[in-house]
């Protein structure tokens, strides 16, 4: 056994000196962020997606959400650690591998609520991101090659994939007084039956059905992105660091034209949820659903939380004015 444990420490250490900072530059780019703090000496991080950085093609402004804090902020330096397709369980595997000597003091992190239900996180962009989650473990790195190698990790079939996103809908439930459906699954087929015999074109039909998908559920203890929420909350503890969570907008006006006010009812719920949750733990909770009207909102056949830059000096402002009322 003890030859075994100093044949595998040598293997180790060999590993880590040759090909190992070769596999994680080529296999996890995520990690790159977890440096931008110290390279930066910056003293607070912003954690989000593709909301951070998506522009209009007639923004003048195209400053991200990041950068439009940052320059409010005199002071202070905020590292932009944001990549598309993250949500809390990356954000945390990022912030887990910050180096211990930054100066980070105040974590800023999104709060996208599409990213609770099925079709997020049964996502085909989920894989790629979770075989860079198994590089960022606090593991012995050859362990974590070899995970790579049996592809320990996510990976389904585009059809494994759909029937698991299917099964997540029906158990995405919720109850409204004198409403009749109980399940994103049932609402999302009566929703398209019913749209498309009402005279709505196939696309606004479908955009409805994909808004019942992305937000009828009510949120509870159990959503694997609450629990990553609350490891981060931990993490943050450990470390010193200040949490900021900050709620996305979402196209409330569209919703409601298109799908109507029990959604809405659903998504101001899960944002008080959020609200509330993360308020008791001691965390500066700044809720932004309702700031952004329909117009800032760049995408017209899907529902992102991309806005133009309206739209991101919205939530930029919304977010620095609550860190300076703090402070």
């Amino acid at each position: 056994m003890l030859l075994l444990a100093a044949v595998l420490f040598v293997l180790e250490m060999i590993y880590r000196l040759t090909l190992y900072p070769r596999d994680i530059e080529e296999q996890c780019g995520l990690m790159e962020l977890s440096l931008k703090p110290l390279q930066e000496d910056a003293d607070m991080i912003y954690l989000g997606e593709s909301s951070n950085h998506n522009c209009n093609d007639a923004d003048t402004d195209r400053r991200s959400i990041c950068q439009m804090i940052d320059d409010q902020l005199p002071g202070h330096h905020v590292a932009d650690l944001a990549h598309n397709a993250t949500h809390s369980g990356v954000f945390y595997d990022i912030m887990n591998n910050i180096p211990d000597s930054c100066r980070v003091q105040t974590a800023i992190i999104t709060v996208n609520l599409r990213s609770f239900t099925s079709e997020w996180i049964w996502s085909n962009l989920e894989t790629p991101l979770r075989k860079q989650q198994v590089m960022m473990k606090k593991a012995p790195a050859l362990y974590k090659r070899m995970l790579l190698a049996f592809k320990a990790y996510p990976h389904w079939t585009e059809d494994e994939r759909w029937a698991l996103v299917r099964r997540g809908l029906k158990r995405q439930t919720f109850s409204i007084p004198g409403f009749p459906y109980t399940d994103a699954a049932e609402w999302d087929r009566e929703m398209w039956h019913q749209g498309t015999q009402s005279g709505l074109s196939d696309d606004s039909a479908a955009l409805a059905c994909h808004y019942i998908k992305c937000f009828a559920c009510t949120l509870d203890d159990n959503n694997p992105r609450i629990r990553d929420f609350d490891h981060i909350v931990r993490l943050c503890r450990r470390r010193g660091w200040t949490p900021v969570f900050h709620i996305l907008p979402d196209n409330e006006d569209q919703m409601d034209s298109l799908v109507g006010p029990q959604l809405l009812t659903l998504l101001h719920n899960n944002a008080r949820f959020i609200q509330q949750r993360y308020e008791a733990m001691g965390v500066m909770v700044v809720n932004n659903q309702g700031i952004v009207r329909d117009s800032a909102f760049n995408e017209r056949l899907y529902p992102t939380e991309h806005y133009n830059e309206k739209g991101r000096r919205a939530v930029a402002d919304a977010i620095a004015a609550a860190l300076c009322r703090a402070n």
